[in-house]
């Protein structure tokens, strides 16, 4: 009997020890973090033309990120005031929105995207890359020689304008042949007097959601 009830008495201490003991919280488990997404890209596709060097390329454009207003404004502000080096020197710092790819073996990055609907129900695409097109290659593109052309100083960005009509083709000229400057009616960076510029890129297209061309 002594040692059942020393037993029981054992038991009783040992739960009363155990009510007393604080329990250790238990260890959160981290979180797994939420996985992102593809881009999801918007992409063009060109030929250049009227090119004295980097004639008959055929450039495509990625874009998977559209610059937003107030980033439009600051670019805007920027050119006004500073002038285009201070330009270039903001676009560097700008995040990718994209891509232009050549024939060479590495791509642009685009530091300013922009569309907006015409009235003829196309489209009205402006990219911009901050280095000029040709530069892996050590050649830089050149416009065939013509006023606009020798007017224009070499730059060290590139900026692009496409015009598309509603099926989506159309054309595109460069800022090879034309001063970049800001447009406050439309908010955007832009060629100046896009009309009277030449057509420097052919063919010009939106490409369907999975085409590659």
């Amino acid at each position: 009997m002594r040692g059942a009830t020393g037993l029981v008495i054992l038991v009783i201490v040992s739960v009363q020890l155990m009510a007393q003991t604080p329990q250790k919280p238990a260890t959160p488990q981290p979180q797994k973090p939420a996985t992102q997404g593809p881009l999801k890209f918007e992409n063009f596709t060109a030929t250049t033309t009227n090119m004295a060097v980097g004639n008959a390329e055929t450039i495509r454009i990625n874009v998977f990120n559209w610059t937003a207003a107030p980033e439009r404004e600051k670019l805007l502000a920027v050119l006004k005031e500073k002038g285009e080096d201070q330009l270039l020197e903001t676009l560097k710092a700008a995040p990718s929105a994209g891509y232009i790819w050549t024939s060479e073996s590495l791509g642009y990055s685009l530091r300013y995207a922009y569309k907006t609907t015409l009235p003829n129900g196309g489209e009205r695409i402006i990219v911009a890359t901050d280095r000029p097109l040709g530069a892996w290659s050590r050649t830089a593109w050149r416009a065939a020689a013509s006023k606009a052309a020798k007017e224009t100083k070499e730059s060290q960005l590139t900026l692009i304008e496409l015009r598309l009509n509603k099926q989506g083709r159309g054309e595109g000229k460069m800022s090879l042949a034309a001063r970049i400057v800001a447009e406050p009616e439309t908010n955007t960076l832009a060629l100046d007097n896009y009309a009277s510029a030449p057509v420097l890129l052919k063919g010009a297209m939106r490409l369907k959601e999975g085409e590659t061309h």
